[in-house]
């Protein structure tokens, strides 16, 4: 059998990250032939040089294509894709209306911020990015984390944060620091979106009885809701309970008349297109209910900023009209805190896991989708937009209708800004109720129960991270909550590194010659060098007494650095002075090569032939030689390691 060498995925080369294609190579001598010497002309030519590399490999076409997602599916778009689309952003375009004033209320902004931040991510994201279902949008996750660092402030620090959020999440795509989502664990996730869900779903009961309360969190809500519960406004109760079953029957029209409609295609198509834009159907219905009857009946909207937002750029000086104090960039940064880092790994790890699920087998990159959540922030907060990222809700609606591109962004970005312009004045008699039934409709379903179970079958460790986010992002805040589930997971990742798998063994060559076999399952990095020691240390003291030869098996060990390497040259040196024998069986060249370069004096061997004669032939006196009872050979050919 022969092969050949294809590419070698490593971590620790930086030669991967060179050749990238976002990535522009320095070299320190040579620079396509021109040498760096001292001089202004000199830098120039270096400067020309770096210029004109990075121009060939930026105007490749298949950098451009990845770059530019719109670039590979424009030219095989066709008339039945366009209609396709249409019909999409039409639909995507009734769900976001309803959706993004219900969001600005729970970040706490006027109604109108939620439509703001309803159509420049449509529009950006036709060109950057690489998914035809994914819509970029005003969420409830982004608009709750959002409330968390905002509320009783003005709505330029959502507008602010808005921005930061873009430069984070840009920055992060550029230098494609995608990974960094991954140490955010499907037991942390689910914790956390759970715990924001019923976070949600509190902060929208006070709207769904009627009450005004001045309360901000989970405990503090539910506290004054229960104090002031006889004072719930009827007309609000029963219009609430009235608009989530609507929605709930709505949601499972198509089920609930699946025998009327099974048969007829046209019937079908109606079912589930009010199905979809149940959430503007509600509230068109509640709003036509509430402009009819008497002006105290029920809590509405009121008034809303007419027209489209300014086109200006994001504040970065703020002036708290309720204190008269003016807050300067370095005041809002302090007080924001974690903001920057939070909520854009939030808005990150929102956008992938909605993209990752409706990828399918097309291949998703995660760099380019946080570039075109970047630009969709930093050109948004332009126009007073909030945090937006990737929608679940309207994701799946887009893919529902059918979209087979971006292009359909057009039509939902339209939607929104003809109904800044034009439609504002009818928002005003839109029922509060209505809106909290909506979000209470669209985030019960991110309660992430069903996890439970498999979660307890697989691994019941788990249940320690993902109960700890949840109990501190419901009780404490989900910003501590999610920083707390992202250290949980990097540390279960550390202890796992510093605590690779050991197994230790008594061991006989043919001729009876004992030695203990220490096996590793894994490579030798820092954070395990004294845990490796002392197993093999102690090892060597309980069960070979110090004078059996000890032999670590290194066949799973495909890498050392250069802490390991120090370790195993202590532990050989430690060896070697008590004159017990020490070897490194099946060991890969480039492990040999790492210890070779840190001048130890190593013993290896690489077949179990090798290692017999080996261990056979020292002298006797250096032997500890024992013929086991056959029936015990069993009992000692694994040791505990306590």
């Amino acid at each position: 059998m022969k092969t050949e060498l294809l590419h070698s995925y490593s971590s620790a080369s930086l030669a991967a990250i060179a050749r990238s294609d976002s990535a522009v190579t320095l070299q320190g001598n040579n620079i396509e032939g021109n040498t760096i010497e001292n001089g202004q002309g000199s830098r120039g030519s270096v400067a020309g040089s770096l210029f004109r590399k990075f121009k060939s490999n930026f105007c490749r076409k298949k950098t451009l294509e990845k770059k530019f997602p719109v670039l590979k599916w424009a030219p095989e778009y066709t008339t039945q894709k366009f209609i396709s689309d249409i019909i999409a952003g039409l639909t995507v375009g009734l769900t976001i209306l309803p959706q993004g004033l219900a969001y600005a209320t729970v970040a706490g902004l006027p109604p109108q911020y939620g439509l703001y931040s309803g159509f420049v991510g449509c529009f950006v994201y036709i060109f950057f990015g690489s998914s035809k279902e994914i819509t970029i949008g005003p969420t409830a996750i982004a608009a709750i984390i959002t409330y968390t660092y905002t509320h009783g402030k003005p709505p330029e620090y959502a507008v602010l944060l808005c921005f930061l959020n873009g430069i984070v999440t840009f920055l992060m795509g550029f230098f494609q620091l995608g990974f960094i989502v991954n140490f955010i664990s499907t037991p942390v996730n689910a914790g956390f979106i759970s715990a924001a869900a019923i976070t949600i779903i509190s902060t929208q009961l006070k709207s769904l009885l009627g009450l005004r309360l001045r309360a901000d969190g989970f405990i503090p809500t539910l506290h004054g809701i229960i104090d002031n519960i006889t004072e719930s406004r009827t007309g609000d109760t029963i219009l609430s309970l009235c608009c989530i079953t609507s929605l709930l029957l709505l949601m499972k029209l198509q089920v609930i008349l699946k025998c009327v409609i099974r048969e007829n295609k046209i019937l079908n198509q109606i079912a589930w297109f009010i199905s979809t834009s149940r959430n503007a159907f509600v509230v068109i219905l509640t709003t036509i209910l509430s402009a009819y009857i008497p002006k105290d009946s029920l809590e509405i909207i009121g008034t809303i900023q007419p027209g489209l937002p300014p086109l200006q750029p994001p504040p970065f000086d703020i002036l708290d009209k309720s204190t008269n104090i003016t807050h300067s960039f370095s005041n809002i940064l302090q007080e924001e805190g974690s903001a920057p880092i939070v909520i854009p790994l939030l808005c990150i790890m929102e956008h992938i896991t909605v993209a990752k699920a409706f990828a399918g087998e097309s291949v998703l990159d995660p760099n380019q989708e946080m570039i075109s959540i970047g630009i969709s922030n930093i050109l948004g907060s332009f126009v007073s937009s909030m945090p937006v990222t990737g929608s679940l809700s309207r994701t799946a609606v887009n893919a529902m209708s059918g979209a087979k591109s971006p292009i359909g962004g057009i039509v939902t970005g339209t939607i929104v800004i003809l109904s800044l312009q034009f439609l504002t004045p009818y928002f005003y008699y839109i029922p509060k109720a209505s809106l909290a039934s909506v979000i209470v409709c669209a985030v019960i379903f991110m309660i992430d129960y069903e996890v439970i179970q498999p979660m307890w079958r697989s691994k019941k460790m788990d249940f320690v991270p993902m109960v700890l986010t949840f109990c501190v992002s419901l009780l404490i805040g989900l910003e501590f909550g999610m920083m707390c589930g992202f250290l949980i997971s990097v540390t279960y990742l550390l202890y796992y590194a510093a605590r690779p798998g050991v197994k230790v063994k008594k061991g006989y060559t043919t001729k009876q010659t004992e030695f203990i076999l220490v096996e590793l399952d894994r490579s030798l990095t820092f954070p395990s060098v004294e845990y490796i020691r002392y197993v093999i240390t102690k090892s060597s003291s309980s069960w070979g007494h110090n004078t059996s030869p000890v032999v670590v098996d290194c066949v799973h060990i495909q890498f050392a650095d250069f802490t390991a390497a120090q370790g195993i040259r202590d532990v050989v040196k430690a060896f070697n002075k008590r004159k017990q024998t020490f070897v490194l069986w099946r060991v890969k060249p480039s492990l040999i090569r790492i210890l070779e370069g840190i001048s130890g004096d190593f013993t290896f061997c690489y077949s179990e032939d090798e290692l017999e004669e080996l261990l056979d032939s020292r002298p006797i006196s250096e032997l500890s030689v024992h013929t086991p009872h056959p029936a015990h050979r069993d009992k000692f050919s694994s040791i505990p390691l306590n």
